[in-house]
């Protein structure tokens, strides 16, 4: 399979929250409500990607296959502040025709690796509780659960988080 990891650009956000949507039908189907899916706010969600690539703390890599976004990661300071972590590895997202194929390891790595060149000796991971595979990926890539939210109506607002150091 080819495909390319590069950091993202202001132009990418359209696609970008043309494929979180894809994601989140085909990840969160069954676990988010279809209303929240199939009123999926594409404005707001460009908006939000534009934010994070202009923050100069975090880098956003996109996975890209013949000039098609497929799947994204961003890592560097926590978007939502999590205990004293200053690093976290976060919207770790693959359409699933791209996933069991090394590319979310990669992405993984890749994150990984920023984290300590920049001399941090840790790191986060959320995810949501319901996830069950990438709960079960992410600890594949030896995080180790650390809080678990308590069940509420809104299951977009579960997560997990998962501990990391950096060896």
């Amino acid at each position: 399979m080819d495909y390319k990891i590069r950091l993202a650009t202001k132009e990418d956000a359209k696609n970008l929250a043309i494929l979180k949507q894809k994601v989140w039908d085909q990840t969160y189907r069954g676990i988010y409500s279809d209303d929240i899916i199939d009123k999926f706010d594409y404005k707001k969600a460009k908006e939000n990607f534009i934010n994070i690539i202009n923050n100069n703390q975090i880098s956003l890599y996109v996975v890209e296959t013949s000039n098609e976004l497929v799947g994204y990661m961003d890592v560097g300071i926590p978007i939502r502040t999590f205990s004293d972590y200053e690093q976290e590895i976060g919207l770790l997202y693959l359409r699933k025709d791209f996933q069991q194929k090394g590319i979310g390891r990669e992405l993984f790595n890749l994150g990984y690796n920023e984290i300590k060149k920049n001399g941090y000796i840790r790191f986060f991971i959320s995810c949501n509780k319901y996830n069950t595979n990438a709960r079960k990926f992410y600890e594949k890539m030896g995080g180790q659960l650390i809080a678990e939210d308590e069940d509420n109506e809104d299951k977009r607002s579960v997560q997990v988080k998962y501990h990391y150091d950096i060896k």
